[in-house]
């Protein structure tokens, strides 16, 4: 019968006896748990036969014994595995000598889990009150990568990758080749900055990169290098340590700590000290009752609406002051999809990487990178069918796709289980407990239950924001004394949420909030643009991604292509073949009104037919878009443009079906009258989407537009003058001038001297005053033309504030709610 077996790794040593499989690994669930970033959840299994001893590797990153990876070992005297890499993290493995009496008691650790018994929270674990408490955390916390000790945090947070040595001159950092520091990031431009070294110092130089060049967190033009200072260039850090420059990589094993988090809506608190502290590679639950503040908490650790006192923390840099630079770390999945469904995966993926990457990226570049995401997510076999026949746990894994282009080190769901059957749930979660073991921190708020026993760490929240539990999944029902989860949701709902927090705080699980978080924050100066690309650049982009939506959604191309043949029919109903000239005799051809507003009606109803679902259907596309660097501009420019052109086609379309043969008998400015009324309908049209543009960015559900498509289109036939005399009456005729039917009818009118065909002024035929709008005159068709084209720029002002409203607030608030005001 075997020996028994002495493990000895930088934790210190223990022995087994092999009565039941030993796991090594950075899972908390491990006999032996070696927190670091190269190693495994399950890493290497030891068991015993009635012969030998054998280690098996069992982990993704590979074990290794001098210098050639193992799948499985034989242990027959003393061996050396090395984990993760040929230089990670060693393990001594060697049989106990029989003159050494076996006293696992005595020699275990009391840092090392028991193996006679099931893994059990461990109090120095770093969310326990002792570890927080401990002089070796307060170190931990407070040196910061600029402190006196940055360098060993820098590297035991990111791992040392080169160093280069500072000559006198310029040194240049970029993607390309052929530069002295070569950052193989597509982040990164490819001659993204310089490094000048001279008789004043040491001195960073942006080169115009698209991402910024970032010192200490600030996004810097040209600044002075101080000794280890750090610099910023996509995922890549550079120290600067006496005269050499030190590389890391942020590969996204590092601590994120949540510290005191409270959130204040006008007068009422919404969330109350949430703090938790995970280390790299973890995967967190948070579940809760509805009304638990799970939205509110997932805003405030990615930024999107800070938390108004506390802190966040990413490797112990404050994400709120650094978020300029840290925020190309947050990848964000909201619940709604980021996609759109006609599109295929590729095609998705694709656009994604053309507003996400630099744009002196190559389409080589970007595709090797969409490839590697559908294969990190196994969805190469579906990269050419559309979004829209997947199925759900596909959907959402393309939509995790798309985050993970940039590759973020933390990502962020919402509910990406929602409506999913349990083998998708199963699926997606699955997935994410991957990704996380391949190098990321996965924060997932979610009300499924059922696989929470793969995360690393669950956060249940009581009503009110407050923290009932934080801790491994494995103690969670314990803890709340209860037998299965609907019981704890039961408990949520019913119990008061007070005495849920006093008690986890007074438990060895509770995370105490750290005494230098800022009680309240000022308002910080506005983050600068995350803009990757040009304006003109992205309005490209995004019209060629809308045109290849249209262009893929069969039904709707061919509903916009017939809708002007099918509209152009309606004002050609009626005997009269020339229903805009003059009747005989002086009599008003009263006619020739109705004609023009069938004609209004129509050409009002087809523009705002296409444009007032545009923003609302995509709205949690534009935000994510927003928040990594789309221009409010450019959004909107390529959606005139892309409606312009449509518009303008189809005004053209249905002016010559319906208004052949009833044009006006003589132009006022141009060559043809039927010129006329085609430049008098598209404007009408043009402006009429782009009021229901503003209408889209206004209302929070496509449900909503329907009806208002309708009151707006007919509001605009009331205020056009043609139905109701406008011309002096008092507030009728001011709100006539912001339709852009109003100045459309005039034009048309204008062009046809439709004070003269209809007789106005005249008794007894008289129906109103002459309108000086109608008047037969050049300036005045003119000016109706310009007027009308003004209101659509005026509804194109108003689409852009409204649209305001959806950005991330990181740069653009805090302290005004917590100022003045007791926060406690």
């Amino acid at each position: 019968m075997s020996t028994p077996l002495k493990i000895v790794s930088s934790t210190g040593e223990v022995i087994i006896t092999g009565d039941r499989p030993f796991v090594v690994g950075r899972g908390k669930g491990s006999d032996l748990v070696l927190i670091d970033r190269q190693v495994s959840r399950r890493h290497v299994v030891i068991t015993r036969t009635d012969t030998e001893w054998t280690a098996q590797d069992v982990s993704s990153y590979g074990t290794w014994v001098d210098g050639q990876r193992v799948k499985q070992v034989a242990v027959q005297g003393e061996i050396r595995l090395r984990l993760g890499a040929p230089d990670g993290p060693e393990l001594a493995v060697l049989p106990v000598l029989p003159d050494i009496p076996l006293l696992p008691d005595v020699l275990l650790p009391p840092d090392i889990p028991s193996i006679t018994e099931p893994p059990k929270f461990d109090p120095r674990s770093e969310m326990s009150t002792v570890w927080r408490s401990s002089p070796e955390y307060e170190r931990d916390r407070q040196t910061t990568a600029t402190g006196p000790d940055g360098a060993a945090r820098l590297e035991r947070e990111h791992g040392r990758r080169n160093t280069y040595p500072l000559r006198r001159g310029t040194m240049s950092i970029g993607r390309s080749n052929d530069n002295d520091i070569v950052v193989a990031d597509l982040l990164a431009s490819r001659r993204h900055a310089e490094i000048f070294v001279g008789q004043s110092g040491v001195h960073v130089v942006d080169l115009d990169s698209a991402n910024g060049t970032f010192l200490n967190g600030r996004k810097i033009s040209r600044e002075a290098v101080a000794q280890r200072d750090i610099i910023a260039v996509g995922h890549h850090l550079f120290q600067l340590e006496g005269e050499t420059l030190v590389e890391y990589l942020d590969s996204g094993d590092v601590t994120f700590e949540a510290d005191g988090l409270n959130v204040f809506v006008k007068d009422m608190q919404i969330m109350h000290d949430v703090s938790f502290r995970l280390p790299g590679r973890a995967l967190l639950a948070v579940i809760g009752p509805s009304g638990s503040g799970k939205s509110t908490l997932l805003n405030a650790l990615t930024g999107f609406r800070p938390a108004d006192k506390g802190a966040v923390r990413y490797a112990g840099r404050d994400m709120y002051a650094e978020y300029g630079e840290l925020r190309r770390r947050i990848g964000h999945v909201p619940q709604d999809d980021l996609l759109h469904t006609t599109l295929t995966v590729r095609k998705a993926l694709e656009y994604g990487a053309r507003l996400r990457f630099p744009p002196d990226t190559t389409k080589e570049e970007r595709r090797e990178r969409v490839d590697e995401v559908l294969h990190e997510l196994g969805l190469q076999e579906r990269a050419d069918v559309p979004v829209r026949n997947l199925s759900g746990g596909q959907r959402k894994r393309t939509s995790v796709a798309l985050e993970l282009l940039t590759r973020p080190t933390l990502l962020f769901l919402d509910e990406p289980t929602s409506g999913l059957d349990p083998g998708m749930d199963q699926n997606v979660m699955g997935a994410l407990r991957t990704l996380a073991d391949d190098g990321r921190t996965i924060v997932v708020v979610t009300h499924s239950v059922a696989q929470l026993d793969i995360c690393d760490y669950i956060l249940v929240l009581a009503k009110g924001g407050r923290t009932a539990y934080f801790g491994p999944p494995g103690n969670a029902l314990t803890f709340l004394e209860k037998d299965s989860w609907p019981d704890v949701f039961q408990m949520l709902e019913s119990a008061v949420p007070t005495e849920l927090a006093d008690r986890f705080r007074h438990s060895e699980y509770f995370v105490p909030a750290s005494v230098t978080a800022p009680p309240a924050r000022p308002t910080p100066a506005a983050l600068p643009s995350a803009r990757q690309q040009s304006v003109f650049s992205q309005i490209a982009t995004l019209s060629r991604r809308q045109l290849s939506v249209i262009a893929s959604d069969r039904s709707y191309l061919w509903l916009i292509a017939a809708f002007p043949f099918l509209l152009g029919i309606l004002p050609r109903v009626g005997p009269a073949p020339h229903r805009l000239d003059p009747l005989p005799n002086g009599i008003p051809n009263v006619d020739a009104q109705m004609l023009l507003i069938v004609v209004v009606l129509c050409a009002c109803f087809m523009g705002m037919a296409n444009s007032i679902r545009e923003i609302v259907k995509e709205k949690a596309i534009y935000r994510r878009e927003r928040a990594i660097g789309l221009s409010i501009t450019a959004y909107l420019g390529s959606k005139i443009v892309v409606l312009v052109i449509i518009t303008a086609l189809q005004s053209i379309v249905f002016a010559i079906i319906g208004m052949t043969n009833r044009t006006p008998r003589q132009a006022v400015v141009l060559s043809s009258p039927m010129l006329e009324v085609i430049l008098a309908v598209a404007m009408i049209s043009i402006s009429s989407a782009m009021l229901g543009l503003a209408i889209s960015a206004w209302v929070d559900n496509a449900d909503k537009t329907m009806p208002l498509l309708v009151m707006t289109t007919m509001s605009q036939v009331v205020f056009s003058g043609g139905l109701v005399p406008l011309e002096g009456k008092l507030g009728l005729q001011q709100i006539g001038y912001l339709m852009p039917a109003r100045w459309g009818y005039a034009a048309i009118a204008s062009s046809a001297d439709l004070n003269d065909v209809v007789k106005l002024g005249n008794v007894p035929f008289s129906r109103g005053p002459v309108d000086p709008l109608w008047v037969h005159a050049a300036h005045i068709y003119l000016t109706d033309i310009v007027a009308g084209f003004a209101v659509g720029c005026l509804a194109v002002a108003a689409c852009a504030l409204l649209l305001r409203r959806l950005d991330p607030k990181a740069g653009t608030r805090r302290g005004k709610l917590t100022s003045g005001r007791k926060t406690s």
